[in-house]
């Protein structure tokens, strides 16, 4: 049985593809109502504001994105630091992101800064990002003493670094090459 998306479903789902495209500040409530083809008071009616919105999308479509971006799950018979680096390839593999950047990571260049609400729901994401990977990591042995807080941080922002080229520089050839040295490194670390 296919359901029918509701209307707050929809408005989440073009506010999401028109902030993760044109920004917090590109994308106006005027595009929004002309993509969700709703008339003004249907938005209000669930939304109060263009804040609400941000974090509802932030809270229900951007965590649920990145969260199946970083699936950073124990596999069995693999060693941790395998499975890490099989998930920073697969990455590769996702084009949308590889064009457009992490939609997370985006929103927290432009708006962290300028909402304190915005801040906290972004950090959030990226702490339970941060946890996957620093799960992994406490529960192999290295062969060096290894601070997997500080490991885990690096390996997120590593790939946030290479997942934020502009779009004339982003291709999959580019991520690869960009995280290789990231790759390289925690390949050292297996014991």
């Amino acid at each position: 049985m296919n359901k029918k998306r509701s209307t707050r479903d929809k408005i989440l789902d073009t506010i999401f593809a028109l902030v993760y495209i044109h920004g917090y500040n590109g994308t106006s409530m005027s595009m929004v109502l002309k993509e969700c083809g709703i008339p003004k008071g249907s938005l209000y009616h669930c939304f109060d504001s263009k804040k609400e919105m941000i974090l509802a999308v932030l809270k229900e479509r951007i965590s649920l994105k990145v969260d199946d971006l970083y699936d950073f799950k124990r596999v069995d018979n693999e060693h941790e630091i395998d499975t890490i680096v099989s998930n920073i390839l697969k990455i590769s593999q996702k084009d949308m992101f590889i064009m457009n950047g992490c939609p997370l990571n985006k929103l927290n260049q432009e708006i962290s800064c300028i909402d304190k609400d915005f801040e906290f729901e972004i950090n959030l994401v990226f702490e339970k990002i941060k946890n996957k990977i620093k799960l992994l990591l406490d529960n192999t042995t290295f062969n060096k003493n290894i601070n997997t807080d500080s490991l885990s941080e690096y390996i997120i922002t590593t790939i946030q670094g290479s997942l934020s080229l502009s779009k004339n520089q982003s291709s999959k050839h580019r991520y690869l090459q960009s995280i290789s040295h990231l790759v390289s490194y925690l390949k050292s670390l297996k014991r």
